[in-house]
């Protein structure tokens, strides 16, 4: 894929029916059809969706076909090794310190940044251990319900709320850098509908049952895959290569960026953490940790975390990670993640952290499941990896694959009236 820098700004006019995004460019239809990613840039100063509208919003389901797959099997190690990929991770995540809100007010308590998780040994069966602590937070009373979800690693995730014509539904998402989030594609625009976005996105870390200790964040620019808004993506159905997109978010009105308050975590690539041995039958399998908002698990209101083995397939070309989970729709474009948690133990006698231990690293984003959610039980992701539609093994300082060029299109590119990039006015480090 060609993925020249074009950045798409959109105006912010009020109608009778709400927020209307409008572009201002033909070029952005013209680079959709040439398969070449775009910025798509926000004008003026968008405010995030109302707190009613938040935690009134329905849940986003994919408007694609979903498949039923009872005899799918996962990809052993000799087909993966046919691609002649190499997995990969970016920089560490941080954990802020400032995330101790209250009222405006900051901790200073020192934070314990080594934190390596660890995912597999010798013997190469994936798993992931951490030591039973958290990072205490103010932002929440300690005896509330909602307090986990407050704290880090937890509250770098959220609901991503968003307006489909007059309608107000939610996906979930995650930041992966200190002002970039995380999603489905299909949470930014239906598949192969060219430069008609949802509008109004609006992210709320650390959402729970309509609470918002960290605020609600607005968005300032976003990158979809070309393929995926001009309808030739990789694969069926649902299952396609490139269900992903990033977003950058505006800074809140002290000027701060979101990360610097709840922290961030990273991302992977070629499927980092996966391994393959006689133990695990020669098949390649991570032990992954997935989160979201499924409407059919408390309306969709509390964050949700499902783990268990991740197993690699392809669906009609489409490169794709599946594990059993109960999440529904609302779910779509939460993380899924290697290495997840908070704090790793003072190792002695030896023991250390093993192989591929980068903490809270996502390989993934929720696109789909099937639809009946009691019999199956089933998730998908389309695999955070070089393909057919970004075969590049580097994309700027972003990495490989999808991920890599999504991010280094967003970096790229520059805020409305700016001349620096993203990058440099530091939204991506």
């Amino acid at each position: 894929m060609n993925n020249m820098h074009i950045s798409i700004t959109q105006s912010l006019t009020i109608a009778s029916t709400g927020l209307l995004l409008s572009l201002l460019s033909s070029y952005g239809s013209e680079a959709l059809a040439q398969n070449r990613d775009v910025a798509v840039v926000v004008v003026g100063q968008q405010q995030p969706l109302s707190p009613t509208a938040i935690k009134n919003s329905l849940p986003h389901r994919n408007s694609l076909a979903p498949l039923y797959l009872p005899n799918l099997t996962p990809s052993s190690q000799a087909e993966i090794n046919q691609s002649g990929v190499t997995p990969g991770v970016a920089t560490p995540g941080k954990v802020s310190n400032q995330g101790n809100r209250m009222n405006g007010e900051f901790s200073t308590n020192s934070v314990d940044n080594s934190i390596i998780p660890q995912a597999f040994g010798s013997i190469s069966v994936p798993y992931t251990s951490k030591r039973v602590s958290h990072l205490p937070t103010s932002a929440v009373g300690a005896g509330s319900n909602a307090y986990l979800s407050a704290t880090y690693p937890y509250r770098t995730m959220g609901r991503l709320t968003f307006n489909i014509g007059s309608r107000t539904t939610h996906c979930s998402a995650t930041l992966i850098r200190r002002s970039v989030i995380v999603t489905a594609a299909h949470c930014i625009q239906d598949f192969g509908t060219g430069t008609s976005l949802f509008s109004g996105f609006t992210f709320t870390p650390a959402s729970y049952n309509g609470s918002a200790p960290y605020g609600s964040w607005a968005w300032e620019s976003l990158v979809r895959p070309a393929s995926w808004a001009n309808g030739t993506d990789t694969g069926s159905g649902t299952a396609r290569n490139n269900d992903l997109a990033v977003i950058a978010l505006r800074k809140n009105s002290q000027g701060q960026f979101i990360g610097d308050i709840t922290g961030y975590l990273t991302y992977g690539w070629n499927n980092y953490s996966f391994v393959s041995s006689s133990r695990t039958g020669n098949l390649s399998v991570a032990a992954l940790t997935t989160t979201g908002y499924p409407a059919l698990s408390d309306s969709g209101r509390i964050m949700q975390r499902s783990d268990g083995p991740s197993y690699l397939t392809t669906v009609s070309g489409a490169k794709q990670i599946y594990q059993g989970s109960n999440f529904t729709g609302g779910a779509s474009g939460g993380a899924w993640l290697a290495n997840f948690g908070y704090q790793d133990p003072a190792f002695s006698g030896g023991a250390n952290a093993g192989n591929a231990s980068t903490a809270n690293v996502i390989v993934g984003v929720t696109s789909w499941g099937s639809i009946d959610p009691n019999s199956p039980k089933d998730n998908y992701s389309s695999q955070f990896a070089q393909n057919t539609q970004y075969p590049s093994s580097s994309y700027g300082t972003f990495g490989a694959g999808n991920i890599g060029s999504l991010l280094n299109t967003l970096c790229s590119s520059r805020p409305s009236g700016s001349s620096q990039t993203f990058q440099q006015l530091g939204y991506c480090t």
